[in-house]
């Protein structure tokens, strides 16, 4: 799959502002990884979530059921819509098989992922291109997904319009989300606001939301799942001092225009709150191409 095209203009803004974001966590996470704290091409970095099978949870538990009910032809042909260091990709390759590309907006995530790749002997059969999802794509998918990362959309209609165009008959297109609900008390959305700043996430979609871009793109919806049962979210009683101290040593990198970390772990508790108190949900939506 290659990009033909170009990138709309606010897709292609909202882009730069991701880019900039993820090159200040992937160094950040270069650090954390050197000092044994952190995860890398290998590892996932989406939520850990309960296995509903029994065991501990792990990030991998969405793999499983993000793909629950999917009826996908064998060798499927996928594209991980916003891979990250593509581990998604390196757990599911080599059980299903198939051709598998992932995009991201990071050259360090790309090349982190490549050479995890190569380790792995999956060259030829998994690749990661540094590119948007808004561009357009060739070539036609039996699956793609995002997992925590169409909620980056500044247009998810048109996202999941261009994505669609992208599969062939049959084909599944799977969302993974942070998806609020469509009413919440005013200080709840203030607190949704923050998140959606400090994570670069300008419009984070409703769950009817991602369902109706979904139809309008021409798919009909066929599973879904709320997971919040599954999230390891920790009580308000918690998060709320937790929140207080990251606020207090956020104000003055923050002035100097050096709290992008900073923000990245508010934005965080302010979800895990959201989630805790239930005015975010953490869901998978499956929809099909008929």
């Amino acid at each position: 799959m290659t990009q033909i095209g170009t990138v709309p203009p606010a897709a292609a803004r909202q882009a730069r502002k991701v880019a900039r974001y993820y090159r200040w966590l992937d160094g950040l996470s270069w650090f954390h990884e050197r000092r044994g704290e952190a995860g890398h091409g290998a590892l996932p970095v989406h939520r850990a979530l309960a296995d509903p099978a029994g065991g501990d949870p792990t990030p991998y538990v969405i793999h499983r059921l993000m793909l629950e009910g999917l009826d996908l032809p064998q060798a499927p042909r996928v594209l991980d819509a916003g891979c990250g260091y593509g581990a998604t990709m390196l757990d599911l390759a080599p059980k299903l098989g198939g051709d598998w590309t992932g995009l991201t907006l990071s050259p360090v995530q790309a090349e982190r992922g490549m050479a995890e790749v190569a380790a792995r002997g999956l060259v030829g059969r998994v690749r990661i291109h540094v590119r948007s999802y808004d561009a357009p794509i060739e070539g036609r998918c039996d699956l793609i997904y995002g997992i925590e990362s169409l909620i980056h959309s500044a247009d998810p209609a048109r996202t999941v319009a261009n994505l669609a165009g992208a599969l062939a008959p049959g084909g599944h297109l799977v969302i993974v989300d942070d998806m609020p609900e469509a009413r919440m008390p005013t200080e709840a959305v203030t607190r949704l606001d923050r998140f959606r700043r400090f994570w670069r996430c300008p419009v984070a979609p409703t769950r009817e939301g991602w369902i109706a871009a979904c139809r309008d793109a021409g798919l009909q919806p066929v599973a879904e799942r709320d997971l919040n049962p599954l999230l390891q979210v920790r009580g308000m009683a918690d998060l709320a001092p937790r929140l207080a101290a990251l606020e207090r040593r956020a104000r003055l990198p923050r002035l100097l225009g050096l709290g992008v970390r900073l923000e990245a772990e508010i934005g965080g508790l302010l979800l895990e709150t959201l989630q805790t108190e239930g005015f975010v949900r953490y869901r998978v939506l499956a929809a099909r191409r008929g």
